[in-house]
């Protein structure tokens, strides 16, 4: 390793994780140029990358630095990026409960990586909603348009997900073909419909934004099951 670059340390996995810092970097760039919409679809396409990262680390090994990198890149892409662009989608309505929310979510995120990074990493299941999830959950409550969005449901949804983040409360790993691969396809969806029609992205964002509820409350489904 001492004699090595940082370039020749990286392996392909790797690649996919420096993708996903890019696309979050992009999304804050964005979102202050106007960019309402294509900033959230760029947090659905760094999702993606942190999904294929993750398959190419237990395919090909990781690297010594991958797990370092991949938690500084959803800080950027999960934690930092959807904070920014929901205070700027609010726009006028943004008020200090929505801020206080936010920072709530901001701190929880790091937090619950920190954690993971501190724990067994191959663990069948998450303690806490992944901040991944919860990135996603707020890209696609914003894609579905401003008629949707309210100020106060967006404050408690932003809270209730730092909550779920910190919690004990156990997610499952979606790894199974029959569940990424309709996944998968609505994220692809999702992302490309913003370049089609920005109604289409509404309705994807929709859907999206329906399943991972289901994932946020799935536990309690679990249970009474």
């Amino acid at each position: 390793m001492g004699s090595e670059t940082i370039f020749q340390m990286l392996k392909l996995a790797d690649i996919a994780t420096l993708f996903n810092s890019l696309c979050g970097l992009l999304a804050l760039i964005l979102v202050q140029n106007g960019f309402t919409y294509l900033a959230p679809t760029l947090i659905l396409a760094a999702a993606i990358a942190d999904g294929i990262d993750g398959y190419l680390s237990r395919l090909y090994s990781g690297s010594e630095i991958g797990a370092n990198l991949d938690s500084l890149a959803d800080v950027i892409s999960f934690g930092v990026a959807p904070v920014a662009i929901m205070y700027s989608f609010a726009g006028d309505e943004a008020n200090y409960l929505l801020l206080a929310a936010l920072c709530f979510y901001f701190l929880c995120g790091i937090l619950r990586l920190a954690r993971f990074n501190t724990s067994h990493q191959e663990l069948p299941s998450f303690k806490g909603l992944p901040i991944t999830a919860g990135g996603i959950v707020l890209s696609a409550y914003m894609l579905t348009g401003e008629n949707y969005f309210n100020i106060g449901f967006a404050t408690i949804l932003t809270f209730v997900i730092g909550l779920l983040m910190i919690s004990k409360i156990t997610y499952m790993k979606a790894r199974k073909p029959e569940i990424l691969i309709p996944v998968g396809l609505l994220f692809g969806a999702t992302i490309l419909s913003y370049a089609v029609n920005i109604s289409y992205t509404y309705f994807m964002a929709t859907l999206l934004m329906g399943a991972m509820l289901l994932y946020m409350i799935s536990p309690a489904i679990k249970r009474t099951v």
